[in-house]
């Protein structure tokens, strides 16, 4: 179980390299770093947005400091519904981005492709965890 420790860990700081990229695309004008306004498709304001990614962060770091110490029970059933979540959430966001580089490029929501690569990380540690869960469960 210890083995999936590093995968969620590094999908975890992929995550967090996210959160911290935005606010500092506020502050550093540079070529390697997308516009402040690329990092999020304004379906919700920035205020709350941050607030749910640090929510989310939190919990992304908790279960992979558990698993890293070996003190989550793993559950089956638990592992196949997040390995669902995970399917619909991962084939929602490819969709997104296949459409928002086609034939809806002019919507925002679909023409952001900055979160929707960080969503599919999301979409990838609900794989992993949940593959945890499944077969150790």
């Amino acid at each position: 179980m210890k083995a999936y420790g590093p995968w969620l860990w590094t999908l975890a700081a992929l995550f967090a390299v996210r959160v911290i990229a935005q606010p500092l695309a506020l502050l550093v004008d540079s070529p390697l770093l997308p516009p402040f306004e690329s990092w999020h498709s304004g379906v919700m304001p920035y205020p709350l947005l941050i607030v749910s990614q640090l929510f989310i962060l939190a919990w992304l770091t908790t279960t992979a400091w558990r698993v890293s110490q070996e003190t989550v029970k793993p559950n089956r059933r638990s592992g196949r519904r997040l390995l669902s979540v995970a399917g619909v959430y991962a084939l929602t966001m490819l969709t997104r981005l296949i459409l928002g580089a086609t034939m809806l490029r002019d919507e925002r929501w679909f023409a952001s492709p900055v979160p929707t690569v960080f969503h599919l990380g999301l979409a990838g540690y609900l794989f992993v965890y949940g593959h945890l869960h499944a077969r150790h469960g």
